[in-house]
């Protein structure tokens, strides 16, 4: 039947259409019914929900779905009962611990690119995956549709090149360097960053300080075959954009099935065309991977996974139990990595970066380690890195001579001291990242904090432990307060009791 369209300026995060309660229900369509919704020769499948302020006769229509048919306020739709989606099957024989052929896969996928699954039949589907897990097969098949959903890269020279981080480390802008220094040796070297999820910031914030992060596949495509390297955000490119919309569930569940974090991490670096891929897994105290043992072996689940993939996969195991810089925070942290190309800045960052080239020359060039790192050094220290990251910045749009100092950081600072004496026992990463994101960051690039200790150093009552930035009175006193919840430094007493 015919309905006036109401239009409501509000995103729910899916294709959903608010109906009068009564008449919806004189119409037989329960809450999270299904619905066709036609205008002119556009259709889209809709989640039903009750609202008392829609009248018999209208249907509100949120964003997502006013935008996909192009309807205007009072214009004519046509609405219809829509069959439910078989993928539901899938994801109930998922939940039953059975094994998904690759079309039952598929199917899951496109339903989830299509909008025809809730967030709940999704989350569904990723608890199953997290209690049952996958097969390698249902694995090879999942990364296949996760990267059939999006656009990839086509460049010109090859061989193409790929570093990626599992992530959790603080501070680990390791891939800012990385690009450059390979791509300054002739290598092509497409980035693909993440924005930050739980994070105090990701590389695509931090690459947001310098230039424009948010192109089109076509102008990556250009800066890439001009310069060798880029750093982008994918979910701005449509790369994998199945994995961008399972991650918006995963998140508040605190949900990283193997599988998907498999999936998720090398349809991305499919979709860039990476023949070489060096994937980096932090292990420690309040990184992703507790130990070594945990991190070998998803090591080979990633390589294995490569193989039937068309991918050469190496994975680095490094120490990520603490941040890798002191300064935590998107625009904190490009001014470091900014630094560290101009020759000063984080030796940490530094010695990582080049260690990490060290294993992608090898893995290409066939140097040993030690070789590769101390030519990636050597273009670290002569400049060619920074000259490469010059470039790379003006291709993406960005100003290619701006300066660490040009950089702005929040002029809101409170400097946090030490209330008792001892030795430093841990900096914890995911509580600097909980304090960071109260101060405003990501999303205020010049929030965040610099740390003035690091672990195993002794210290006195009064002892600078480290300041934060914001750009607002607000943010800083809603950052102050939030620390006795997260405690960052954590301090070894001298004396723990006196009896």
């Amino acid at each position: 039947m015919e309905f006036k369209a109401r239009v409501f300026d509000v995103e729910q995060g899916q294709n959903e259409v608010a109906l009068n309660e009564q008449q919806a229900k004189e119409l037989d369509l329960g809450l999270l019914d299904r619905v066709k919704v036609r205008f002119g020769k556009k259709e889209v499948v809709a989640l039903v929900d009750y609202s008392h302020s829609v009248s018999r006769g209208e249907i509100g229509l949120f964003r997502e779905v006013s935008d996909a048919l192009g309807v205007a306020k009072g214009q004519a739709v046509s609405v219809e009962s829509a069959r439910r989606p078989p993928s539901l099957d899938f994801i109930r024989r998922k939940l039953d611990g059975e094994i998904l052929s690759q079309p039952e896969v598929s199917a899951i996928i496109e339903d989830l690119m299509a909008e025809r699954l809730s967030p709940a039949e999704l989350a569904a589907f990723i608890v199953g995956v997290y209690t049952k897990g996958m097969s390698t097969e249902e694995t090879v098949s999942l990364t296949n549709a996760i990267y059939a959903s999006g656009g990839s890269l086509h460049l010109k020279k090859k061989p193409v090149v790929s570093e990626h981080s599992i992530g959790g480390v603080a501070g680990d802008r390791c891939s800012m360097l990385v690009v450059p220094i390979i791509a300054s040796l002739g290598l092509t070297i497409p980035k693909t960053c993440t924005r930050a999820i739980s994070s105090a910031a990701g590389s695509a914030d931090a690459m947001e300080v310098f230039a424009p992060v948010c192109l089109s596949i076509k102008d990556a495509e250009r800066v890439v075959d001009k310069t060798g390297g880029c750093l982008i955000w994918g979910g701005a490119v449509n790369m994998a954009a199945a994995d961008d919309k399972l991650i918006k569930i995963r998140n508040p569940l605190r949900l990283d099935p193997k599988p998907l974090l498999l999936s998720s991490i090398l349809a991305k670096k499919k979709a860039e065309g990476a023949q070489y891929v060096l994937l980096d897994i932090p292990i420690g105290r309040s990184a992703k991977v507790a130990t070594v043992e945990e991190a070998r072996d998803l090591a080979k689940d990633f390589e294995a996974l490569g193989r039937y993939l068309g991918m050469q996969i190496t994975c680095s195991i490094t120490d990520g139990s603490e941040p890798l810089m002191d300064t935590i925070g998107p625009a904190l942290e490009a001014r470091s990595v900014l630094q560290t190309l101009y020759g000063g800045g984080s030796p940490n960052l530094a010695a990582k970066a080049c260690v990490m080239s060290g294993v992608l020359l090898s893995m290409v060039r066939g140097f040993t380690r030690e070789e590769g790192a101390k030519i990636a050094k050597h273009q670290l220290e002569s400049g060619r890195a920074l000259e490469k990251f010059k470039e790379i910045v003006g291709a993406q749009g960005g100003k290619p001579d701006i300066k660490p100092e040009d950089i702005k950081i929040g002029k809101y600072v409170q400097l946090v001291k030490s209330k008792e004496d001892g030795k430093i026992a841990h900096v914890d990463n995911r509580n600097i990242s909980r304090i960071c994101r109260a101060l405003g960051a990501p999303t205020d690039k010049q929030a965040g904090l610099i740390l003035k200790v690091a672990k195993g150093q002794k210290i006195d009552v009064g002892a600078p432990l480290f300041e934060l930035y914001a750009s607002s009175r607000e943010k800083l006193d809603y950052g102050l307060e939030q620390l006795p919840r997260f405690n960052i430094v954590e301090i070894e007493r001298i004396i723990i009791d006196v009896v």
